[in-house]
Protein backbone atom coordinates (compact mmCIF):
# COMPACT_ATOMS: atom_id res chain seq x y z
CA UNK A 1 0.00 0.00 0.00
CA UNK A 2 1.45 3.55 -1.16
CA UNK A 3 -0.53 6.86 -0.13
CA UNK A 4 0.04 9.47 -3.11
CA UNK A 5 0.50 12.92 -3.33
CA UNK A 6 -0.21 14.07 -6.83
CA UNK A 7 0.63 18.19 -6.13
CA UNK A 8 3.84 17.39 -5.01
CA UNK A 9 4.31 14.14 -7.13
CA UNK A 10 5.78 12.56 -3.71
CA UNK A 11 4.69 8.78 -3.05
CA UNK A 12 5.04 7.28 0.29
CA UNK A 13 4.92 3.79 2.69
CA UNK A 14 3.71 5.95 5.62
CA UNK A 15 0.14 7.29 5.90
CA UNK A 16 1.47 10.93 6.79
CA UNK A 17 0.94 11.65 3.61
CA UNK A 18 -2.81 11.78 3.77
CA UNK A 19 -2.77 12.06 7.63
CA UNK A 20 -0.09 14.67 8.36
CA UNK A 21 1.25 14.22 11.92
CA UNK A 22 -0.41 10.76 12.13
CA UNK A 23 -0.47 9.25 15.75
CA UNK A 24 -1.28 5.55 16.65
CA UNK A 25 -4.72 5.22 18.01
CA UNK A 26 -6.28 7.51 16.79
CA UNK A 27 -9.76 7.91 16.05
CA UNK A 28 -11.08 8.57 12.21
CA UNK A 29 -15.13 8.80 11.45
CA UNK A 30 -16.38 7.91 7.76
CA UNK A 31 -19.17 9.88 6.91
CA UNK A 32 -21.42 7.30 4.82
CA UNK A 33 -24.50 8.55 2.89
CA UNK A 34 -26.10 4.72 3.08
CA UNK A 35 -23.92 1.32 4.40
CA UNK A 36 -22.28 0.78 1.10
CA UNK A 37 -20.94 4.11 0.38
CA UNK A 38 -17.82 4.66 2.62
CA UNK A 39 -16.90 1.02 1.68
CA UNK A 40 -17.26 1.90 -2.18
CA UNK A 41 -15.47 5.15 -1.87
CA UNK A 42 -13.07 4.88 0.86
CA UNK A 43 -12.55 0.96 1.56
CA UNK A 44 -8.73 1.73 1.11
CA UNK A 45 -8.43 4.21 3.65
CA UNK A 46 -10.50 2.05 5.87
CA UNK A 47 -7.94 -0.60 5.66
CA UNK A 48 -4.90 2.01 5.91
CA UNK A 49 -6.36 3.26 9.24
CA UNK A 50 -6.64 -0.73 10.30
CA UNK A 51 -3.05 -1.23 9.52
CA UNK A 52 -1.84 2.00 11.04
CA UNK A 53 -3.29 1.56 14.39
CA UNK A 54 -5.84 4.02 13.91
CA UNK A 55 -9.55 2.90 15.23
CA UNK A 56 -11.92 3.91 12.11
CA UNK A 57 -15.72 4.64 13.00
CA UNK A 58 -18.73 4.41 10.37
CA UNK A 59 -21.22 6.95 10.53
CA UNK A 60 -24.35 5.41 8.36
CA UNK A 61 -26.60 8.40 8.46
CA UNK A 62 -29.67 6.83 5.95
CA UNK A 63 -31.87 3.94 7.06
CA UNK A 64 -31.58 2.40 3.49
CA UNK A 65 -35.46 2.17 3.01
CA UNK A 66 -35.59 3.47 -0.43
CA UNK A 67 -33.26 0.21 -1.11
CA UNK A 68 -35.55 -2.82 -1.97
CA UNK A 69 -35.51 -4.31 -5.50
CA UNK A 70 -38.66 -6.34 -4.99
CA UNK A 71 -41.94 -5.40 -2.98
CA UNK A 72 -41.73 -7.67 -1.16
CA UNK A 73 -38.55 -6.45 0.47
CA UNK A 74 -40.03 -2.86 1.49
CA UNK A 75 -40.88 -4.31 5.14
CA UNK A 76 -37.60 -5.98 5.83
CA UNK A 77 -35.08 -3.87 3.90
CA UNK A 78 -33.77 -1.92 6.85
CA UNK A 79 -32.90 -4.53 9.28
CA UNK A 80 -31.55 -6.83 6.41
CA UNK A 81 -28.64 -3.84 5.34
CA UNK A 82 -28.04 -3.04 8.98
CA UNK A 83 -26.97 -7.21 9.24
CA UNK A 84 -25.26 -6.80 5.83
CA UNK A 85 -23.14 -3.31 6.95
CA UNK A 86 -22.18 -4.98 10.33
CA UNK A 87 -20.32 -7.73 8.15
CA UNK A 88 -19.63 -5.70 5.19
CA UNK A 89 -17.25 -3.68 7.68
CA UNK A 90 -15.87 -6.27 9.59
CA UNK A 91 -14.12 -7.27 6.73
CA UNK A 92 -12.14 -4.17 6.57
CA UNK A 93 -11.15 -4.20 9.92
CA UNK A 94 -14.11 -2.09 11.58
CA UNK A 95 -15.54 -3.09 15.27
CA UNK A 96 -19.69 -3.56 15.54
CA UNK A 97 -19.69 -1.12 18.06
CA UNK A 98 -18.07 1.48 16.13
CA UNK A 99 -20.62 1.67 13.34
CA UNK A 100 -23.80 3.95 14.16
CA UNK A 101 -26.98 3.58 12.72
CA UNK A 102 -28.59 7.54 12.54
CA UNK A 103 -31.87 6.09 10.87
CA UNK A 104 -32.57 8.66 8.52
CA UNK A 105 -34.87 8.10 5.61
CA UNK A 106 -33.51 7.65 2.57
CA UNK A 107 -33.13 11.03 0.68
CA UNK A 108 -33.91 13.22 3.65
CA UNK A 109 -31.00 13.33 5.25
CA UNK A 110 -30.64 17.28 3.97
CA UNK A 111 -33.24 18.58 6.66
CA UNK A 112 -30.60 17.41 9.57
CA UNK A 113 -27.58 19.75 8.72
CA UNK A 114 -29.64 22.49 10.37
CA UNK A 115 -28.98 22.22 14.16
CA UNK A 116 -33.07 22.41 14.47
CA UNK A 117 -35.96 21.98 11.86
CA UNK A 118 -39.10 21.19 11.91
CA UNK A 119 -38.64 17.55 11.60
CA UNK A 120 -37.00 17.16 14.50
CA UNK A 121 -34.06 15.08 13.08
CA UNK A 122 -31.30 17.27 13.43
CA UNK A 123 -27.72 15.46 14.01
CA UNK A 124 -25.62 18.83 14.83
CA UNK A 125 -25.38 18.11 18.87
CA UNK A 126 -25.38 13.96 18.38
CA UNK A 127 -22.33 14.64 16.55
CA UNK A 128 -20.56 17.43 18.06
CA UNK A 129 -21.36 15.47 21.20
CA UNK A 130 -19.91 12.63 19.91
CA UNK A 131 -16.60 14.05 18.22
CA UNK A 132 -15.82 15.88 21.66
CA UNK A 133 -16.01 12.95 24.02
CA UNK A 134 -14.32 10.11 21.61
CA UNK A 135 -11.85 12.68 20.97
CA UNK A 136 -12.22 12.41 16.88
CA UNK A 137 -8.75 13.70 15.09
CA UNK A 138 -9.90 12.68 11.47
CA UNK A 139 -12.93 13.17 9.42
CA UNK A 140 -13.49 11.36 6.16
CA UNK A 141 -16.84 12.42 3.92
CA UNK A 142 -18.16 11.97 0.60
CA UNK A 143 -17.96 14.77 -2.00
CA UNK A 144 -20.93 16.96 -2.75
CA UNK A 145 -21.11 15.82 -6.28
CA UNK A 146 -24.51 16.46 -7.31
CA UNK A 147 -25.75 13.19 -8.11
CA UNK A 148 -27.36 12.15 -5.03
CA UNK A 149 -29.04 14.47 -2.22
CA UNK A 150 -28.21 12.37 0.76
CA UNK A 151 -24.72 12.37 -0.56
CA UNK A 152 -24.57 16.24 -0.40
CA UNK A 153 -26.07 16.65 2.42
CA UNK A 154 -23.25 14.24 4.33
CA UNK A 155 -21.02 16.53 2.21
CA UNK A 156 -22.69 19.34 4.90
CA UNK A 157 -22.48 17.55 7.55
CA UNK A 158 -19.02 16.83 7.29
CA UNK A 159 -17.66 20.16 6.28
CA UNK A 160 -20.14 22.36 8.57
CA UNK A 161 -20.94 20.27 11.83
CA UNK A 162 -17.75 18.67 12.79
CA UNK A 163 -15.79 21.80 12.54
CA UNK A 164 -18.10 23.19 15.78
CA UNK A 165 -16.70 20.04 17.97
CA UNK A 166 -13.38 22.28 18.34
CA UNK A 167 -15.10 25.56 19.02
CA UNK A 168 -15.64 27.00 22.65
CA UNK A 169 -19.60 27.06 22.18
CA UNK A 170 -22.21 24.84 23.09
CA UNK A 171 -20.40 23.76 26.23
CA UNK A 172 -22.97 21.34 27.45
CA UNK A 173 -21.89 18.92 24.58
CA UNK A 174 -18.11 18.02 25.83
CA UNK A 175 -15.32 20.14 26.01
CA UNK A 176 -14.15 21.29 22.77
CA UNK A 177 -11.92 19.00 20.81
CA UNK A 178 -10.56 20.11 17.38
CA UNK A 179 -10.41 17.55 14.51
CA UNK A 180 -6.84 17.98 12.74
CA UNK A 181 -7.55 17.22 9.24
CA UNK A 182 -10.30 16.30 6.71
CA UNK A 183 -10.72 14.55 3.16
CA UNK A 184 -12.96 14.23 0.96
CA UNK A 185 -13.69 10.80 -0.96
CA UNK A 186 -15.99 10.24 -4.09
CA UNK A 187 -18.57 7.32 -5.19
CA UNK A 188 -19.01 8.12 -8.57
CA UNK A 189 -17.73 10.08 -10.95
CA UNK A 190 -16.37 13.21 -8.84
CA UNK A 191 -12.83 14.34 -9.40
CA UNK A 192 -12.73 14.26 -12.83
CA UNK A 193 -9.71 15.71 -14.52
CA UNK A 194 -10.27 19.12 -15.98
CA UNK A 195 -10.37 18.88 -19.73
CA UNK A 196 -7.79 21.60 -21.29
CA UNK A 197 -5.06 21.89 -18.31
CA UNK A 198 -1.95 20.15 -18.34
CA UNK A 199 -1.83 16.78 -16.88
CA UNK A 200 -1.02 17.36 -13.39
CA UNK A 201 -2.85 20.69 -13.18
CA UNK A 202 -6.38 19.09 -14.34
CA UNK A 203 -6.46 16.51 -11.53
CA UNK A 204 -9.00 17.51 -9.19
CA UNK A 205 -7.77 15.04 -6.37
CA UNK A 206 -4.80 15.95 -4.62
CA UNK A 207 -4.21 12.96 -2.90
CA UNK A 208 -4.35 8.99 -3.05
CA UNK A 209 -4.15 5.54 -2.34
CA UNK A 210 -2.47 2.46 -4.36
CA UNK A 211 -2.89 -0.84 -3.32
CA UNK A 212 -2.28 -4.24 -4.80
CA UNK A 213 -4.64 -7.16 -5.12
CA UNK A 214 -4.70 -7.96 -1.75
CA UNK A 215 -6.60 -5.09 -0.28
CA UNK A 216 -8.75 -4.34 -3.71
CA UNK A 217 -9.92 -7.93 -2.92
CA UNK A 218 -10.80 -7.46 0.73
CA UNK A 219 -13.26 -4.43 -0.73
CA UNK A 220 -14.73 -6.46 -3.18
CA UNK A 221 -15.39 -9.06 -0.43
CA UNK A 222 -16.78 -6.30 1.65
CA UNK A 223 -18.96 -4.99 -1.22
CA UNK A 224 -20.33 -8.59 -1.84
CA UNK A 225 -21.54 -8.63 2.06
CA UNK A 226 -24.30 -6.15 0.77
CA UNK A 227 -26.23 -8.77 -1.05
CA UNK A 228 -29.79 -7.03 -0.64
CA UNK A 229 -28.16 -4.36 -2.86
CA UNK A 230 -26.50 -6.87 -5.85
CA UNK A 231 -29.36 -4.96 -8.51
CA UNK A 232 -28.55 -1.54 -7.51
CA UNK A 233 -25.14 -1.28 -7.05
CA UNK A 234 -23.88 -3.60 -10.05
CA UNK A 235 -23.26 -0.30 -12.03
CA UNK A 236 -21.08 1.29 -9.34
CA UNK A 237 -19.26 -1.40 -8.55
CA UNK A 238 -18.57 -2.11 -12.85
CA UNK A 239 -16.94 1.27 -12.40
CA UNK A 240 -14.73 0.50 -10.11
CA UNK A 241 -12.06 -1.59 -12.94
CA UNK A 242 -11.30 1.70 -14.18
CA UNK A 243 -8.95 2.38 -10.77
CA UNK A 244 -6.80 -0.10 -11.84
CA UNK A 245 -3.57 -0.17 -13.70
CA UNK A 246 -1.80 -3.14 -15.32
CA UNK A 247 1.46 -1.63 -14.50
CA UNK A 248 0.72 0.23 -10.87
CA UNK A 249 -2.51 -1.73 -8.88
CA UNK A 250 -5.64 0.09 -7.85
CA UNK A 251 -6.00 3.48 -7.09
CA UNK A 252 -8.34 5.35 -4.90
CA UNK A 253 -8.91 9.23 -5.19
CA UNK A 254 -9.08 11.78 -2.16
CA UNK A 255 -9.39 15.85 -1.85
CA UNK A 256 -7.99 17.66 0.91
CA UNK A 257 -11.08 19.97 2.32
CA UNK A 258 -9.98 23.32 3.12
CA UNK A 259 -12.15 23.69 6.56
CA UNK A 260 -11.33 27.64 7.58
CA UNK A 261 -8.25 28.04 5.87
CA UNK A 262 -6.43 30.98 6.60
CA UNK A 263 -6.26 33.57 3.91
CA UNK A 264 -2.39 34.60 2.38
CA UNK A 265 -2.49 38.34 1.94
CA UNK A 266 1.19 38.29 0.70
CA UNK A 267 -0.36 38.40 -2.87
CA UNK A 268 -2.65 41.00 -2.12
CA UNK A 269 0.47 43.16 -0.68
CA UNK A 270 2.44 42.76 -3.67
CA UNK A 271 0.01 43.96 -6.24
CA UNK A 272 -0.61 46.50 -3.83
CA UNK A 273 2.60 47.89 -4.71
CA UNK A 274 2.11 48.13 -8.13
CA UNK A 275 -1.59 49.84 -7.81
CA UNK A 276 -1.67 53.00 -8.89
CA UNK A 277 -3.36 56.18 -7.28
CA UNK A 278 -6.01 58.12 -8.75
CA UNK A 279 -7.63 61.40 -7.98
Amino acid sequence: MEFIDFRSLRRSSKIELLFPGWKKGEKVVFFSPHDDDAALGAGYLLLATVENKGFPCIFIFCSGNAGYSTPEEKGTIVSTRKKEAVVAYRELGVEKKNIFFFDIPDFSLMASVNREGRTGKSLFDRIVRFFRAQKISRVVFPSDHYEHWDHTAAFGHGIYTSPQAGDPILADLGTPHAVRSYLVYSVWGDFEPQSGRNRQKGVRAGLGILVHEKQETAVRRALGRFVSQGKIMQNTVAILRERRSSEEGFLELYKEADVRKLIDFEPYFQLLKNCRKIS
